[in-house]
């Protein structure tokens, strides 16, 4: 009887840690969380605050995880790489509401509707292919699929960063990466400077302080007063900019942090302009030699992507004529590397033997 006890007991805090990267709020918020966070009452009390211009505010469309990420992609389509979604991405438009999630999404994996605990099946489980073909970013990111477990409008936390760069290749030409980072790796510091440099990021947060997590959100600024370090964010519930303690996850904790999600994005090669740059040997294997003489001169940086859009290696230089990269830890398979100088982002494929 110990023995089964033990076993019921480890087997209840597996289930409970999986479920812990899981959003699980719907469109209407839980009742009695706090929804307005913190107001300043005292301007003179604020050392530091930052918010990233032009990002848009969408509202929770069949899914906290898609909006979020829809405003950062919407953040991008306005501020130098359009047409990520076909017209403007400034406001919520109908355009925008389906990039974010279909109907077609709705019908194949939000209906039935199904609220926890009752998980009904729908056209995520087999027989393949009576599903429609991936159009949104709710699609890639699995949102409401029953055959992974998610209710209607529940998403895994182990989706956001493939959901972001899957549907960078989808619609566009642009190619994206994204990283998880848990609460204990990123530190406040870590995370200004993501502000400061205008790039909006996600984190998977509880509303509710109850030590586990139930929503996603899109992170667009800071504040530090009176010594509290503050996240500002849009919640997908409203419109308006909401500030939060930066603190980690725990009862009694009221929209702390379990992970967060940074995202880069770059141009693809298609529209590049004409400069000369060589990289060799290709296939490499230890070194790869970088060589240009429109570059000489120039401050130059190197980002190594892998198939996944993961940044694997970066260097930063003055260019003299020749740059090298160290490759040897990577692993084998296709890789690009990007450069980027005061006037061109230039991408190259190359393959590890």
């Amino acid at each position: 009887m110990k023995k089964y006890i033990l076993f019921f007991l480890l087997a209840l805090a597996h289930t409970l840690a999986v479920s812990a990267q899981q959003s699980t709020t719907g469109e209407i918020p839980p009742k009695g969380i706090d929804l307005i966070g913190h107001v300043s009452k005292n301007t003179s009390d604020i050392q530091a605050q930052y918010l990233i211009s032009g990002v848009p505010a969408y509202y929770w469309r069949y899914g906290c995880g898609p909006t979020a990420l829809g405003m950062v992609l919407g953040y991008y389509d306005e501020n130098g790489f359009p047409n990520i979604f076909p017209g403007s991405a400034a406001t919520q438009t109908p355009v925008v509401q389906q990039a974010i999630s279909s109907t077609e999404h709705y019908n194949d994996y939000s209906l039935p509707l199904d609220y926890y605990p009752s998980l009904l099946l729908d056209k995520s489980e087999a027989p393949a292919g009576d599903e429609h073909a991936n159009n949104c970013i709710a699609d890639f990111m699995e949102t409401s699929q029953s055959v992974i477990g998610n209710y209607y409008g529940w998403s895994w936390s182990s989706d956001i960063t493939s959901a972001y760069t899957d549907y960078l290749s989808y619609a566009t030409t642009y190619q994206g990466s994204a990283q998880y980072h848990s609460f204990s790796t990123f530190s406040f510091s870590s995370f200004m400077s993501e502000m400061d440099a205008n790039k909006p990021m996600m984190a998977l947060v509880d509303t509710d302080n109850d030590g586990y997590t139930d929503h996603f959100i899109t992170l667009i600024g800071y504040k530090q007063e009176s010594g509290v370090d503050y996240y500002a964010c849009y919640q997908t519930w409203d419109y308006t900019v909401h500030y939060y303690e930066y603190a980690q996850i725990a009862v009694g904790q009221s929209w702390g942090i379990y992970s967060l999600y940074t995202f880069d994005i770059i141009t693809s090669s298609i529209d590049e302009p004409e400069v000369d740059l060589d990289i060799y040997p290709n296939p490499a294997s230890d070194i790869l030699t970088i060589n240009s003489a429109s570059l000489i001169g120039e401050d130059i940086s190197a980002k190594v992507y892998n198939a996944a859009g993961q940044t694997m290696l970066q260097s930063q230089i003055q260019y003299t004529g020749s740059m090298q990269l160290d490759v040897s830890t990577l692993d084998a398979g296709v890789y690009m590397v990007q450069i980027e100088s005061e006037n061109n982002v230039l991408n190259r494929k190359f393959i590890i033997e």
